[in-house]
């Protein structure tokens, strides 16, 4: 992560693309760092769960130094050295604990992917937060000087007898205005850049510059909201989380049920016991008691077996649920993001039609102010709409930006 942001430093000023962007959150972005790991945990997990069903070697060493009867077998003072093999051969539970473990490090994996997701959508609506923010507040400078500029034409007026003291006032109060909207968009544009920051996984305050994004969007044409549905069922990880959860409960269920079957395994074994610590190990070898042969365990819980099999049965239930319940929430999210992108498609016509006639209104009214058709008021007031014109405009084709990415998102691409 450091090696990046060094490749990417010109002094204090961090120059980044999207891509760029991406890449830096996912090396350094602390939640998603906490769920890699989540799921590098379950994936040993299952090696370990794996492992422990393939031939086990034991080795053990005891030294005693106890006092037993007289009819004991062991040593009342000694060593005891021990070698084992374990191989299971047939085990319904174990096998049950596998599976789940392999199901759980396939949900880790889906939900990593989800996460994954969620971030590089996080990081680029908030990028398009700060190309946004940056332009809105190169717009108020500019209306700042537009106001000023004003401001000087008015009092040069005044001086010639061709405004009045009410000219200026309307002047000083649009100046004042313009100032204060200045303010606003400079707070705002520092806001979201430490919000972009954090996104990254950087503390440091740093001076960003963004790589622009071409955010105005020609008419599109969306899929239909039935079509981007199936698509967020087939894609969209949170819903493979879900699957895996109620496969994992099907397994414990049917695990439970068949607790009471044999479990069947094959051993060898090795013990010696002596009162010296032996100077060789051919002696152990040689002198060894050996022993191999079949173990089959059976036992039945007459109290716990029922409750037990309806517990795993009632959360194999809640596990349908939820998934029932993300498939609701995915409904509403591609229906809500499917809405978006139609609406801010339409706003964004309206949005430029209004700036054109803006453009246009403001440039008429220059024209009559100058011949005297018109007060100060009529004029401010064409370059007040002006500029709530480009800055809607300008909103308007980020919002497409930010509607098709959130899209994206909600049906799992």
């Amino acid at each position: 992560m450091l090696g990046i942001i060094l490749l990417l430093l010109v002094g204090d000023t961090l120059k980044i693309n999207l891509e760029q962007a991406k890449e830096m959150a996912l090396e350094s972005n602390p939640a998603y760092r906490m769920e890699s790991l989540g799921g590098k945990y379950n994936k040993l997990g299952f090696y370990e769960c794996l492992t422990s069903n393939i031939l086990n070697p034991t080795i053990g060493v005891t030294y005693s130094d106890a006092t037993f009867g007289d009819q004991s077998f062991a040593p009342s003072k000694g060593y005891n050295f021990n070698f084992s093999l374990n191989q299971p051969v047939f085990d319904l539970g174990e096998v049950a604990t596998v599976l789940q473990s392999k199901s759980n490090v396939n949900a880790s994996e889906a939900s990593l992917q989800e996460a994954k997701n969620g971030l590089y959508y996080q990081v680029e609506a908030r990028y398009l937060s700060v190309l946004r923010a940056d332009n809105l507040l190169r717009m108020q400078q500019k209306a700042l000087e537009r106001a000023e500029e004003n401001m000087r034409f008015v009092t040069k007026r005044l001086e010639l007898g061709k405004a009045s003291k009410l000219d200026l006032l309307n002047a000083k109060v649009y100046l004042n205005r313009t100032k204060l909207n200045l303010f606003t968009s400079r707070r705002d544009f520092q806001i979201t850049k430490r919000i972009l920051l954090n996104t990254l996984g950087i503390w440091r305050q740093y001076e960003l510059l963004l790589e622009p994004v071409e955010a105005e969007e020609q008419e599109f044409e969306l899929p239909e909201l039935d079509t981007l549905i199936e698509k967020g069922f087939e894609n969209r990880p949170k819903i493979r989380v879900a699957r895996e959860e109620v496969k994992q409960s099907q397994l414990g269920f049917w695990g439970s049920l068949c607790s009471f079957l044999p479990r069947v395994s094959f051993r060898w074994l090795w013990n010696y016991n002596t009162g010296e610590f032996p100077e060789h190990f051919s002696t152990i070898r040689e002198e060894a008691i050996k022993s191999s042969g079949w173990y089959v365990t059976a036992d039945l819980n007459l109290l716990s077996y029922p409750l037990k099999s309806s517990k795993m049965k009632t959360v194999l239930e809640e596990a349908k649920l939820r998934l029932l319940q993300e498939r609701l929430s995915i409904v509403q999210e591609i229906k809500e993001a499917w809405l978006d992108c139609l609406t801010m498609d339409e706003n964004l016509e309206l949005a430029r039609s209004m700036f054109e006639a803006a453009k246009e209104g403001n440039t008429l009214a220059k024209t009559q102010y100058k011949l005297g058709l018109i007060t100060t008021l009529d004029l401010f007031q064409a370059e007040t709409d002006l500029l709530d014109a480009e800055a809607t405009y300008v909103s308007a084709q980020y919002d497409v930006k930010l509607a098709k990415a959130k899209l994206r998102y909600v049906i799992g691409e």
